[in-house]
């Protein structure tokens, strides 16, 4: 069996089956035989991996895979597939450069990164497609086809779960506005029913909630389950943690806590999210692995100690994605062992390291309206 047709079964597969043992045997030497094609591809990537002294032909696990930090997508043009093959270009939020990074995306890894979406989705949420309230307005998803955002390439992954979606917001001189008349609609015809929102955590607290709640206004959908990403620094600011989020947001939709699902994800890693098991915690998928790297030294932290998010990922063909350093803190808290029943790594988010940028796209929003 060829590694393309690995990697389809693996990302299409039921996901959090495999042990981690097994998990790390299955994806090494599909990170070894990406990393080596792609450094012949891309001269930046072969400079890198010399710098470091690196055989990957040497390499036997996976936290000996160099991690590349997320800002290089920012300083350089990182692209492994050729110019004509790129299907569109991502683009993160920014606010303290004003660089966005630049993610090249090829039809093979725009293919792969739907297709793993929905088998880490449809864990959480199942399969049924389900009218889909969205709490951003209709123009993050009007971009032209070879551009997008992370907030549009988000909206767009969650829509193939939609039997019809409802953008609930309106842009207006610059700041998002609910539009009540297609609220209330959406209401009338599917109140009391399954249903999907999505949101980023910021609009959803500060543009959506906040304003249902000035008005004393209560939706009625027991039945719901509410996606939401990014976007924590502010509310963190503003002493919003995760369990006052959930029971606010539920309250609004007249829903239990447990329907309010969070999910971690990076424009540079689209396609792999990881989301909030019934536990509260964070799951790495089949197909991806999550590495805490120690803040000094970048050797693997053992569980239960803090450091810097890696994320890796054997979806990307058009840019070097395999092994990225975030600038993000967060911890392992076990392996194999979640009383939910997934298996491999489960984790959490602790915060963004201090003095980097805010890049979050929920936090780009507060910050342009100076919240």
């Amino acid at each position: 069996m060829d590694q393309d047709q690995i990697i389809k079964e693996i990302i299409t597969a039921n996901q959090y089956n495999l042990a981690q043992k097994e998990k790390e045997a299955k994806l090494l030497p599909i990170f070894k035989e990406q990393i080596k094609t792609q450094i012949e591809s891309l001269n930046n990537l072969k400079s890198f991996y010399n710098k470091f002294n690196v055989n990957i032909d040497d390499i036997n696990s996976l936290n000996e895979l160099p991690p590349i930090p997320v800002n290089m997508f920012k300083k350089f043009d990182l692209r492994t597939c050729k110019k004509e093959d790129v299907l569109r270009v991502l683009h993160s939020s920014s606010t303290t450069t004003g660089i966005p990074s630049k993610i090249y995306i090829d039809k093979k890894t725009a293919f792969r990164q739907t297709r793993s979406f929905l088998s880490t989705i449809k864990n959480f949420i199942g399969k049924e497609r389900r009218p889909l309230l969205i709490i951003d307005t209709e123009e993050v998803d009007k971009a032209k086809t070879d551009t997008l955002t992370a907030r549009g390439a988000a909206i767009r992954a969650i829509t193939n779960f939609a039997t019809k979606k409802t953008y609930v917001m309106d842009l207006k001189n610059g700041d998002l506005d609910v539009n009540f008349d297609r609220l209330k609609e959406f209401c009338n015809n599917f109140e009391g029913q399954d249903i999907i929102v999505y949101g980023f955590t910021y609009i959803i607290w500060s543009r959506f909630y906040k304003i249902l709640k000035e008005k004393n206004l209560q939706l009625n959908f027991p039945n719901i389950k509410i996606l939401h990403s990014g976007g924590w620094k502010k509310l963190i600011e503003q002493q919003v943690d995760k369990r006052t989020f959930n029971s606010e947001i539920a309250s609004i939709f007249n829903t239990s806590p447990k329907n309010v699902i969070d999910y971690y994800g990076m424009v540079e890693q689209v396609g792999v999210v990881f989301v909030d098991c019934e536990e509260g915690w964070k799951h790495v998928p089949d197909f991806a692995e999550v590495i805490i790297r120690d803040f000094y030294t970048m050797s693997e932290n053992e569980p239960k100690n803090p450091g810097l998010i890696e994320i890796l990922s054997i979806l990307p063909t058009s840019y070097p994605g395999q092994a990225l350093l975030t600038e993000d803190v967060g911890e392992i808290i076990g392996i194999d062992d979640c009383p939910c029943g997934r298996k491999g790594k489960y984790f959490t988010f602790r915060s963004r390291v201090q003095k980097v940028e805010l890049r979050g796209c929920g936090d780009t929003f507060a910050e342009r309206r100076g919240d």
